[in-house]
């Protein structure tokens, strides 16, 4: 939200899942020097994160019209449906499931704030919407509440919600499988691709997380009580194609946000480099190197 509000890029909904951040203070004042450069780093990985991510969704939503379905995969307060919406980019359905707490969450927003409602009332066809404190189901737009632990549950869930399993699909997931343990988001995996003939699942998470600054980034969310429990499959690029490999796909590529963030268009590079000054930029490529987004695909039709 913070990002955002200073312009890193446009996101006109993310107002009304988020509360304003509060005004940010000196570095000097309740807070650690590198705290507050690390912070001012982040805003910049986000905006790499989400320039990459929307990059391979649009590629894959232009490769098949959109005649397509999206199924985001620990989605949280995510906008992505009303940003595709805006740009008439909505494929045949979209897809998002979450915890149930989460999910109640989400859809009380959508509830109480028609900037919200009304996109999915427009996009909507068909029978009456259906929608309770744990689910909402549009023609276009479902929320599910299911735990990506248990696949065959999810599955069930996402089926009665009228997913195809015949059309191209698109499963996104974004800092999800690093909470899982190795062998639950390996499940996860192969579920999608032995599901999906034609898919592609994106990823985006740590990587390079055995040196001393991987090691950091654990010990301070240790810290805070969140513990990664799949970060041991988060060691290199390689470690991270190969789970993809391993687990029913067909190609899998990977590659760490200091690459997404040279192949970003300059001049727009340059717009958000110019937001706010950063005086030591090693910290920001040490960051940037520790995050990665992979991407694998399964073609039988040869999209």
């Amino acid at each position: 939200r913070f990002a955002v509000s200073v312009g890193y890029w446009k996101d006109p909904y993310i107002q009304y899942f988020v509360r304003q951040a509060k005004e940010r203070k000196a570095p000097e004042i309740n807070r650690g020097k590198l705290a507050y450069e690390l912070e001012r780093r982040q805003c910049k990985c986000y905006y790499a994160r989400v320039h990459g991510v929307s990059y391979l969704i649009k590629a894959f939503l232009k490769k098949t019209e959109c005649n397509c379905q999206i199924v985001n995969l620990g989605a949280g307060m995510d906008t992505l449906f009303w940003r595709l919406k805006d740009e008439n980019l909505l494929p045949r359905k979209y897809f998002e499931v979450d915890f149930p707490m989460i999910v109640a969450r989400k859809i009380h927003n959508i509830k109480s704030k028609p900037p919200l409602s009304k996109p999915i009332m427009e996009s909507h066809s068909g029978d009456s919407l259906l929608i309770d404190s744990h689910s909402l189901d549009s023609s276009r737009y479902s929320i599910v509440g299911a735990d990506l632990r248990f696949s065959s549950d999810l599955e069930e869930k996402l089926k009665k919600h009228d997913l195809d399993i015949h059309l191209p699909t698109l499963l996104v997931a974004e800092c999800v499988l690093v909470y899982m343990t190795p062998q639950q988001s390996a499940n996860l995996l192969k579920w999608a691709a032995s599901t999906f003939p034609v898919a592609m699942f994106i990823n985006y998470e740590q990587v390079n997380m055995t040196d001393r600054f991987g090691q950091i980034m654990i010990e301070n969310l240790q810290r805070r009580q969140c513990n990664l429990a799949g970060v041991e499959v988060c060691r290199s690029l390689d470690s991270q194609r190969e789970r993809l490999l391993l687990n029913g796909w067909e190609t899998a590529r990977a590659i760490d946000m200091m690459k997404v963030y040279s192949f970003l268009p300059h001049a727009d590079v340059e717009r958000i480099e110019g937001l706010e000054f950063l005086d030591e930029k090693e910290l920001f490529e040490q960051l940037m190197q520790h995050y990665c987004i992979c991407w694998a695909s399964k073609d039988s039709s040869n999209l």
